[in-house]
């Protein structure tokens, strides 16, 4: 239940808690007020990596400075329904992740690759990727309803 009363959508997955090569499965469900006219229902596993860096400021009011970046490592898109009136519908999904998945976001490997690792984190260069599921229904000329849930990927 949501602020404003029953949730448009739902997403529940079979688990939180994910290893490379596991199958996410889960079930999106539909509950909207009224027939809504949708171009698709589909639902994505993304990963976004966010760095922060911290660093001394310059000028008599910074003492210390922060930046902070975040990209999409990965996004996989699962297709569940087409272009069609939508009410109350349940869709059930799987999607598996690829086992070599924590290479994807990693550019340098070897000697260079720990180098220049160490040479971030020496320098205040933190970063994290985060793992997440999202459903989300295409409504033209409206607000999309979508719905996400972060999981672990260890």
């Amino acid at each position: 239940m949501s602020l404003f009363g029953k949730e448009k959508i739902t997403l529940t997955l079979e688990k939180y808690d994910y290893k490379p090569g596991d199958k996410i499965k889960g079930i999106v469900k539909l509950n909207l007020k009224k027939q809504t006219k949708a171009r698709k229902l589909e639902v994505s596993f993304i990963g976004s990596k966010t760095e922060k860096q911290t660093g001394m400021g310059i000028g008599p009011t910074t003492s210390n400075t922060q930046q902070t970046k975040t990209m999409k490592v990965y996004d996989f898109t699962l297709p569940l329904d087409g272009e069609k009136d939508y009410h109350e519908e349940e869709y059930h999904f799987e999607i598996k992740i690829p086992e070599d998945i924590h290479q994807i976001d990693q550019k340098l490997d070897g000697k260079i690759g720990t180098a220049m690792t160490a040479l971030k984190t020496l320098s205040g260069v933190y970063s994290r990727t985060d793992w997440y599921v999202k459903a989300q229904l295409d409504v033209p000329m409206s607000l999309d309803v979508k719905k996400s849930q972060k999981i672990v990927l260890s």
